[in-house]
């Protein structure tokens, strides 16, 4: 995994029945064998904090981070919420906090953010983008007349 000129890059996983426990036994095998270096935790942990709501994994499963095979968002987005519970996680070596840092900065930008304002609520759907466009091109139209003085 890693965020490089504002892309994230995640491996694909796909998401089955078996998944769920899957992921617990390795979890747990983790914690048991590989105390002090828990990478596959860590890894969860990023996935449960990117992961809250079935949007959210519907931008995964568009982007060809997640392969859907449950064919519900909603249960996957419970499987990951759920994944994550009772298990201890070491904050002060945390593998992926170079990554949650970077964007966060990248996020906090003026300029990032105001661009994800702007696509997200303009140029969500066409029809928004199509009138954003004209009324721009009204302004300019209405600024022109009244400057050249044309009725």
């Amino acid at each position: 995994m890693r965020f490089v000129k504002g892309v994230l890059e995640i491996p694909r996983i796909v998401v089955t029945d078996d998944t769920e426990s899957l992921f617990r036994n390795i979890m747990v095998f983790e914690q048991c064998h590989y105390y002090f270096d828990s990478y596959i935790i860590d890894y969860f942990a990023f996935l449960d904090s990117l992961i809250n709501t079935p949007k959210d994994v519907a931008i995964l499963v568009q982007s060809g981070v997640i392969k859907n095979w449950l064919g519900n968002n909603e249960e996957v987005a419970n499987l990951f919420s759920n994944i994550f519970k009772q298990t201890g996680l070491k904050t002060s070596k945390f593998y992926y906090s170079g990554i949650c840092k970077d964007l966060n900065a990248y996020a906090g930008t003026h300029w990032n953010r105001w661009r994800a304002i702007l696509k997200h609520d303009y140029f969500s759907h066409p029809w928004a983008a199509i009138s954003v466009v004209y009324a721009i091109v009204m302004l300019i139209l209405t600024v022109l007349q009244v400057v050249t003085g044309f009725k």
